[in-house]
């Protein structure tokens, strides 16, 4: 195999953004190659203080920021602004997730540079869209979880809405982010235009769903039937297993598997139509049975047979995982201030160039060295600090 090239190396990137969705989207890019310089107000990105974590390094930062260097400014100040401004000049793609109308106040909006620089793609992120009559709504991952449908589709036994566990929203937004954000350098490279990439929470989270959300549409709204049975999550004797028979013949094999030859051998079980029927039967049937032994015992035995499974593992037992493992997908970092630590690797990006990605940067941690790059003298970038135009980390 040849060697891997970086998709994006060259391609440079100024990331104004906060957060998460933002950020993840320019990170993507920089771990795919591209040179990416975040700018953060004094106080640091504020996704730095969501969750635990030591000297602004929580894990949805580090998560969000992998690649990129860091320089502080201080926005709200002229001098700020006009840095901002050097900063945008000949940079290829410009990621921004403020509220619909600070970046043009800022002289940073779509206009003000497209005007300066027609091949620049300029990707917008925010909640709602540029106009609307929520755009001025604030927004957050757990309200477009509420909003898009996704807490009812993940309701309980009881049919009581749930937030998943992980910010998908965001996460989502900043993947279909970077995809667009390719699409239109490919547009720039056979046209030479660049151009305005908008995403918003609101509409990835929705387009997350897509599969769910056609569903209920052709369905006309009605509860649509489990597509398969079994398909659930049960208790072993020293953990959970979750277990789901898509076809007839993995119910088959499934039956053979655990010695239910009552099952195998019954004609209304050989369609998804009669077990949904017996559904509470075959699901209690299970429940007792898993029940009996270990976790490791059932996916050694199902597995033997070719019936879908697998742990319900905790992160730790993820990260201990063989196949995981085996397969490197996550990468080993030196993150300050943790020193060595385990990060998932972007996928497409092989093991050895993850391994060569920067960490998430502290605040201001290359403000010096991107000012040097612009050109600023010594005596200049000194001014900048000495002002509080600029934080040196």
């Amino acid at each position: 195999m040849p060697a891997w090239e970086p998709p994006y190396r060259g391609l440079r990137v100024l990331d104004i953004s906060q957060g998460l969705a933002g950020p993840s989207c320019a990170s993507i890019l920089a771990q795919q190659g591209a040179e990416v310089i975040k700018v953060e107000p004094p106080a640091g990105d504020w996704g730095r203080g969501i969750g635990w974590g030591l000297e602004g390094k929580c894990g949805l930062f580090i998560a969000g920021n992998l690649g990129k260097r860091s320089i502080a400014i201080d926005a709200t100040r002229p001098k700020g602004r006009e840095l901002l401004a050097r900063l945008a000049q000949g940079v290829d793609v410009v990621v921004e997730s403020f509220r619909p109308g600070v970046a043009a106040r800022l002289g940073l909006g779509y206009a003000d540079l497209a005007a300066r620089d027609p091949r620049l793609v300029y990707v917008s992120v925010n909640g709602y869209g540029q106009d609307g009559p929520y755009e001025t709504r604030p927004g957050s991952d757990s309200v477009f979880q509420a909003m898009t449908g996704l807490m009812r589709v993940n309701r309980d036994a009881s049919g009581t809405p749930r937030k998943v566990g992980v910010l998908v929203a965001d996460i989502c937004t900043g993947v279909y982010a970077a995809q667009a954000t390719g699409a239109a350098l490919y547009r720039r490279a056979t046209t030479g235009k660049g151009g305005h990439v908008e995403a918003s929470l609101l509409e990835a989270t929705s387009a997350f769903q897509a599969m769910a959300v056609v569903e209920d549409e052709i369905a006309g709204g009605k509860t649509v039937q489990p597509v398969a049975v079994p398909a659930a999550t049960y208790a072993t004797a020293d953990g959970y297993i979750n277990v789901t028979a898509l076809t007839d013949p993995m119910f088959a094999k499934l039956a053979q598997a655990i010695g239910r030859t009552d099952w195998a051998g019954d004609a209304s079980l050989a369609k998804i139509a009669g077990r949904l029927e017996r559904r509470g039967e075959i699901d209690a049937g299970l429940a007792a049975l898993f029940a009996t032994a270990p976790t490791a015992h059932w996916i050694e035995l199902l597995s033997r047979h070719d019936v879908l499974c697998g742990a319900v593992n905790s992160y730790a037992e993820m990260r201990a995982d063989p196949q995981v493992r085996h397969s490197r997908i996550l990468t080993e970092l030196d993150q300050a201030p943790y020193g060595r630590i385990l990060v998932p690797r972007l996928p497409g990006v092989p093991p050895e160039a993850a391994a060569a990605i920067r960490p998430a940067p502290g605040i201001g941690e290359h403000s010096i060295e991107v000012l040097e790059g612009l050109g600023a003298t010594g005596a200049e970038i000194a001014a900048l600090i000495e002002e509080g135009i600029v934080l040196a980390g």
